[in-house]
């Protein structure tokens, strides 16, 4: 399962993930991961959480996203949840630009069982097909 938490700047998508990441956290059977490029939010995310501030590791383009992706569940293998608050700021991309991320996350959900929350900054006529799939 990739989800997608879409709006514009400023309409809450990091405040609805952080409660949903506190509540998953609560009930999940496996591990609980949170990524994002910045430290701000990380007083926010209960302790049983594994918060990831991308730019520790250099992640700056697509490619290195995924490989992290990929790291992380060969890695740790009773990862249940990864959640992705900025996705295209990682990945210096526009979401336009973004196939294949998205196809990949699929992929690790069908082959691992990971689900994926993702923040997308954009309004919901600005979002590309491959990504509309993901919207619940």
């Amino acid at each position: 399962m990739v989800k997608v938490i879409y709006g514009t700047k400023g309409t809450g998508k990091t405040k609805q993930m952080l409660k949903e990441v506190n509540e998953t956290v609560l009930k999940a059977k496996g591990n609980v991961v949170y990524l994002t490029d910045t430290s701000e939010h990380s007083l926010e995310i209960k302790h049983q959480v594994r918060y990831i501030n991308t730019k520790d590791y250099a992640i700056n383009s697509e490619d290195r996203l995924i490989g992290m992706l990929a790291g992380l569940i060969s890695g740790n293998t009773d990862i249940e949840y990864i959640y992705i608050d900025g996705a295209a700021r990682m990945s210096v991309k526009t979401i336009d630009e973004m196939p294949a991320l998205y196809a990949y996350m699929g992929r690790l959900c069908e082959e691992f069982g990971v689900r994926f929350v993702v923040t997308v900054s954009a309004a919901i006529e600005n979002i590309p097909d491959f990504i509309k799939q993901y919207i619940k």
